[in-house]
């Protein structure tokens, strides 16, 4: 793998690399094992973070609050699994990998957030919002159980499986230590 520096990087590259992750098209073994790119898209997925609780009626406190935990949760569940497996130079990739690509799903997530799924109204708007957020967690499962596939070398099914019940268990956590704030 070549080494390149994150000055070296457009962000319009960035963004192309991750979208094609998200259309597994690229590996998380394709990104530079930068942790100032990684310092970088968690910068970029505290801000989506915080678009996505403020558009689903948190306060700007729970939201960042909650972004900050479910980051920490995921990079340090891949770190322990990481070492546990004696992967551990994987780590930079593969959290970049995770975060930035949670950043496009964010970011597009955004748009049938917008549509009130959550919200006590019922309207077709909010079904079709909440149909589409639907769409979106599955393809959010899929990637995920891509970036795992690689970065620890087992099918996708298996990646996928273990993203749902990351997934699951991450709600259920920050939910108990948020009150379903």
């Amino acid at each position: 793998m070549v080494q390149v520096s994150p000055k070296d990087v457009t962000v319009q590259a960035l963004i192309l690399f991750f979208v094609e992750l998200c259309a597994l098209r690229r590996t998380p073994q394709d990104l530079p094992a930068s942790e100032i790119l990684l310092a970088m898209v968690a910068v970029a997925s505290l801000v989506v973070g915080l678009m996505i609780g403020i558009v689903a009626d948190l306060s700007i406190g729970a939201s960042f609050a909650q972004t900050l935990a479910e980051m920490a949760l995921t990079l340090g569940a891949l770190f322990v699994a990481l070492r546990v497996m004696r992967l551990g130079a994987r780590f930079t990739q593969s959290a970049t990998a995770l975060l930035g690509s949670g950043v496009v799903i964010g970011a597009i997530a955004l748009i049938p957030l917008s549509f009130n799924p959550t919200g006590s109204e019922e309207s077709d708007l909010a079904a079709l919002g909440a149909l589409l957020l639907l769409v979106v967690f599955v393809w959010s499962v899929v990637v995920t159980g891509h970036i795992l596939r690689h970065t620890f070398q087992i099918s996708l099914g298996q990646g996928a499986a273990i993203a749902v019940a990351f997934k699951v268990g991450v709600v259920l956590l920050i939910g108990l230590a948020f009150g379903g704030a």
